[in-house]
């Protein structure tokens, strides 16, 4: 019977063995990989919503579907509106903001009830799935780039965007105007507010770029707070998303360097292996200094 001893030593090694292979694996892949274009312009079903001012039809159900948002990769789309008073409306797929610009953008609209005030937010997941329409096994996206614009709020709404730590985000950038969105940041999340001040769809005060990496599905949380009652209808959010950031050559202002957030993000294989070895070197050396001790 083998001791104990050589069996953990025997285990670690197989261990660190197969994460080794992994992370040669997770490089390579790495290496040949390129940024997905996400296009969300063929949704399954019907729309159920009419055009309203130019948006084109809408679906009600939280959950949407496309098929072949990328080559071989399809997309489910679900959103969750917590907060009093507040609900969802409606998605919107292959949303142009104006003629002049690429379309192929899925938009969004939920709302706080006529004549209320109080905070609502929006969780919008995007999962990935390999093509064929069954939406079953997820598809692993080795980068993924979205444009989130139209956050920018109102004198009676405040609104934002919120992206936890620790699932894929890799970098962002806000607008380089004082009228930017405002990056704040706590042990948790990433937050992104508006200025409460309206701006153009197009304009990057209102917008940011978030990228991803190796993941298969991206959650963005969009926050409301209203603080002015609108007495005479709902106060609507809307918010939209370019998924392979054709919109941005249509933008007025310009964006700042990106801000490297991959210290948060999901971790690679070398990481894991690094921790391992690391947590066994610092055990040796440990040991070492007791046996030393009684010497």
């Amino acid at each position: 019977m083998k001791s104990l001893k050589s069996l953990c030593h025997n285990a670690g090694l197989t261990l660190v063995g197969a994460l080794t292979l992994a992370a040669a694996s997770a490089v390579s892949h790495s290496e040949k990989a390129a940024a997905i274009d996400l296009k969300f312009d063929t949704p399954v079903g019907t729309a159920n919503i009419p055009d309203i001012l130019g948006r084109g039809p809408g679906f009600s159900s939280n959950e949407i579907r496309y098929t072949n948002v990328a080559p071989g990769v399809d997309a489910k789309i679900t959103a969750t509106v917590t907060g009093t008073n507040y609900s969802f409306l409606g998605h919107y797929p292959n949303y142009s903001a104006n003629t002049a610009e690429p379309n192929d953008d899925e938009a969004f609209r939920y709302q706080i009830a006529t004549n209320q005030t109080g905070q609502g937010q929006m969780t919008y997941k995007i999962d990935l799935f390999n093509s064929g329409g069954t939406f079953t096994t997820a598809f692993l996206a080795p980068e993924l780039n979205f444009l989130i614009y139209d956050v920018d709020g109102e004198a009676i709404q405040n609104e934002a965007v919120r992206i936890a730590k620790g699932t894929g985000l890799v970098s962002y950038q806000v607008g380089s105007s004082t009228a930017a969105l405002i990056p704040t940041e706590d042990a948790t999340s990433y937050l992104f507010s508006g200025r409460g001040a309206d701006q153009a769809e197009n304009n990057t005060s209102g917008a940011a770029i978030f990228r991803f990496q190796n993941v298969n599905s991206v959650t963005f949380q969009f926050e409301a707070n209203t603080t002015i009652p609108f007495a005479t209808a709902p106060n609507v959010v809307f918010s939209a998303l370019d998924g392979d950031l054709s919109y941005i050559p249509s933008f007025t202002g310009t964006f700042n360097a990106a801000v490297d957030t991959s210290a948060t993000a999901i971790p690679e294989p070398f990481t894991i292996i690094g921790t391992l070895i690391g947590g066994t070197a610092a055990f040796r050396m440990r040991k070492n200094l007791k046996i030393g001790n009684k010497a």
